[in-house]
């Protein structure tokens, strides 16, 4: 039998061999609702916080797991994330027709009967064509054109196969899939067998990070993450010349460190300036570099960034026939005005003193 339609969820049946519900589905358009199931997802660790803590989202580290589940991290919906749950449904439809694996909607947030820490936000549920048992979870991913390799390999990428290997954790299933519709007209899907060494290992470093972190509430250790900077430069009010005090030895060690690491850039950038310059003496006045059987090394276009000053001062006529009034923000006006919003709106700036402590 060859299923074209998802199934409707079957009413009174768990469906999860490890898991209970936590929080049956309803309508996250809805914002009572909504609120509700933010307040369960602090209970515990999703598919999407495991990847996260892996370092498979970019913009994300630890911290914002961490802030999220301390109930500090922000409440937002990115248009990404809105055109996310509205495909769910029609990548389901397509692959159930496609591989003829009937799916369905799941009752509701899971957690894990012996874990209740482990949760799980499940897209759909796939069944067995002949049986009706539920076999797995299937995770639906909509993914730009620019990923349609990620999703031709063997497998699939990183970020989906670990939320569900960890969906299977989480409701003891033996397996699952991922699908996903890239540039908006292609469907690629993968199996994904449970692999119990991986599955393991991941229940028990998330618990240890869950039991550290969010119970007893150590604060993650510091990562070079550009989210982490992001975070941290919003985190706290900031108090205007208020003073933090740190030991000297300690003081010293990151000045130290910092300097060595700033030091090794600029190494590591005359370098790579080296040899970026003996790739323009090979193209000199060409624009594309082939080797002998045609393939393409490197290109050289003049299309970059244009000078707008050196055009002004070359051709001042012109300049003035094509100048156009941008609207701005006159911020010297706004800070003597409104200091203290003005402020607000101020990136926070690292420096380091030259001097010796």
């Amino acid at each position: 039998m060859t299923a074209t339609m998802q199934e409707p969820v079957i009413p009174g049946v768990n469906l999860a061999p490890e898991a209970h519900v936590v929080l049956p589905a309803g309508d996250m358009w809805d914002q009572e609702y909504r609120t509700r199931w933010l307040a369960e997802r602090k209970s515990g660790l999703g598919g999407s916080d495991v990847a996260v803590l892996l370092g498979f989202v970019k913009g994300k580290g630890p911290w914002h797991v961490f802030e999220d589940k301390h109930g500090r991290g922000r409440d937002f919906d990115t248009e990404a994330m809105e055109f996310g749950r509205e495909m769910e449904e029609p990548i389901a439809r397509v692959f159930s027709r496609r591989t003829g694996i009937p799916v369905i909607e799941p009752p509701g947030m899971y957690a894990n009967t012996a874990r209740p820490w482990m949760l799980g936000n499940i897209d759909r549920l796939a069944l067995d064509p002949d049986t009706r048992e539920v076999v797995g979870p299937l995770e639906c991913k909509n993914r730009t054109e620019w990923q349609l390799t990620d999703w031709e390999q063997d497998e699939a990428p990183d970020a989906p196969q670990i939320q569900n290997l960890w969906y299977q954790a989480t409701g003891g299933w033996r397996g699952g899939y991922c699908a996903a519709c890239v540039g908006g007209n292609k469907l690629r899907w993968h199996r994904v067998e449970r692999r119990e060494d991986l599955v393991q290992h991941l229940v028990e470093w998330t618990g240890d990070w869950w039991q550290r972190h969010i119970v007893e509430g150590e604060e993650p250790d510091a990562d070079g993450l550009p989210g982490t900077k992001d975070l941290l430069a919003h985190l706290w009010d900031v108090k205007v010349d208020a003073v933090a005090e740190v030991a000297v030895e300690q003081a010293r060690n990151l000045r130290r460190r910092e300097a060595a690491l700033g030091t090794a850039i600029e190494r590591a950038q005359r370098r790579l300036d080296e040899v970026q310059n003996r790739m323009r003496l090979v193209a000199r006045e060409h624009e594309i570099v082939k080797t002998p059987g045609g393939r393409v090394a490197w290109t050289w276009k003049q299309n970059g960034n244009f000078a707008p000053s050196k055009f002004a001062k070359d051709h001042p006529e012109l300049a003035a026939q094509y100048a156009v009034t941008k609207t701005g923000i006159d911020t010297k006006a706004l800070a003597k005005d409104h200091p203290d919003l003005y402020r607000q709106y101020r990136a926070r700036v690292l420096r380091v003193p030259s001097k010796e402590i």
